[in-house]
Parts: C-alpha cells; sequence; structure tokens
C-alpha cells in the first residue's frame, strides 16, 4: 500500500500560504498539482525554445559557412580569369595587336574592380579588439556566446554599424542575461552601509519591488499559461 501524500507539507515547501484569501485561492493539493502541471508545461516550453535557437543557431553556423565558401570560391575564380587576361594581354603585345591589349586590360581593371576579396577595415578591427577587451566573458561563457552569435546578424539587419553595432550588441546581451552581469559585491555593500548587528534589510517580497525585466517574464507566463498568478510566481522567485 503506497504512502498517502502530504499535500499541505508540499503545498508550504513550495511556498503556499493557507491564509491567503485573495482571487486565485487553493487548497495544498490544487496548489500542488496546478504547480506540477505548470513546472512540466515550463519544461515542455523551454525544451521547445531550446531546440528553436539550437536549430537557428545551427542553420546561422551553415548559411554562413556556406557564404565564406562561396566568396572563396568566388576570389579563386577572379583570380583565374586575370592570370589569363594578363597572358592574353602580354600576347597582344608581342604580337603588336594594341586592340587586344587594350581590352584586355580594360577587362583586367573591371575584374578588380569586382573583386570579392573580403578587405579588412583596420577601423572596424580596432574595434573588434576593443570589444573583445571590454567583454571578457566572449568566447569563455557558452551561454552568452552563443547568445551573441546567434543575435548579431539581426543586429545588422537593425543598421547598426561601426561602433554602434558593438555597443547594441552588448546592449542586448545584457539585456537577455541580466543575471549574468550583476556585481557580486552590490548587496555586501548594502550590508556595512547599513551599519549595527542587525545587517541590511532585504526589500519586502511584492510585486511591486519586482525588476522590470522579471515582471515582464511573469507577465508572459500569466498569459500563456493557465492558471499562472502573480503570487504563485512571487512564492517561486529567487530573492536575493
Amino acid at each position: 500500500m503506497s504512502e498517502e501524500r502530504d499535500y499541505e507539507k508540499e503545498a508550504l515547501a513550495d511556498g503556499w500560504n493557507p491564509n491567503f484569501e485573495g482571487e486565485g485561492k487553493k487548497d495544498a493539493k490544487t496548489f500542488v498539482e496546478d504547480g506540477e502541471k505548470i513546472s512540466g508545461m515550463l519544461k515542455n516550453k523551454i525544451g521547445h525554445l531550446e531546440e528553436r535557437i539550437d536549430a537557428l543557431t545551427q542553420t546561422n553556423a551553415e548559411f554562413k559557412q556556406y557564404t565564406d565558401k562561396q566568396r572563396q570560391n568566388d576570389a579563386k575564380e577572379n583570380k583565374r580569369l586575370v592570370a589569363e587576361l594578363e597572358a592574353v594581354k602580354a600576347q597582344a603585345i608581342t604580337d603588336g595587336d594594341g586592340v587586344a591589349a587594350v581590352k584586355a586590360e580594360r577587362d583586367i581593371q573591371d575584374l578588380k574592380v569586382e573583386d570579392p576579396s573580403p578587405q579588412v577595415d583596420p577601423e572596424l578591427e580596432r574595434l573588434a579588439r576593443e570589444w573583445g577587451t571590454a567583454n571578457e566573458w566572449y568566447g569563455k561563457d557558452q551561454e552568452l556566446t552563443e547568445y551573441a552569435e546567434f543575435i548579431y546578424p539581426r543586429v545588422i539587419a537593425d543598421g547598426y554599424t561601426g561602433k554602434a553595432y558593438y555597443d547594441e550588441m552588448t546592449r542586448r546581451v545584457k539585456s537577455q542575461h541580466p543575471e549574468k552581469f550583476k556585481n557580486p559585491n552590490r548587496n555586501k555593500a548594502g550590508s556595512v552601509e547599513s551599519g549595527g548587528d542587525k545587517g541590511g534589510e532585504s526589500k519586502d517580497q511584492t510585486w511591486a519591488n519586482l525588476p522590470a525585466a522579471d515582471k515582464a517574464v511573469a507577465n508572459r507566463f500569466i498569459k500563456d499559461m493557465p492558471g499562472f498568478t502573480k503570487e504563485q510566481f512571487l512564492a517561486e522567485y529567487d530573492w536575493e
């Protein structure tokens, strides 16, 4: 015979308030079952999102590899044609055929103008180095690096260039992952400044004190997942 579940104990551990009288009040069993249902929905939704991001990242990497290869092939073909025209011009000069020599030279110049070989812009190279120095997480933090590589085509498509491009890249990465850019000494400093033996006082764990970014996340959950409430988000929120 299986042991009967202690729903009240489980609900209390998950943040259930038996004295709560507001809208959406639930008994312990309903609270636990709804929590398990929402947890499963979240895991499923997150799983689909991760699969989509992985697929888009892979597609982006493959497309970049394809275009790079195309540029390399075009550059090789361009150089081959220039070499052939140089030979034709040399032969025309030897044969005294001025018309053929002039035409070959004109075609050579046209090909050089159309040369697809990428030219390194010193200014962009400098900006890239400075950005890499200022953002040491790039190449070290896998999650942040993959996200940056995923969004860079969008930043370009939105019209950002030069320094504005790198600034926007930084802004979007930090906006998407604010928890990775928090100052680890901020809470310590608050504790020291408060003085006395009581230590720093934490903010009330209320909706009004939630950061704007986390409120936006909570509102999406409430909108997309039937039964999900502000109270549940607040109960499960990692208050620091």
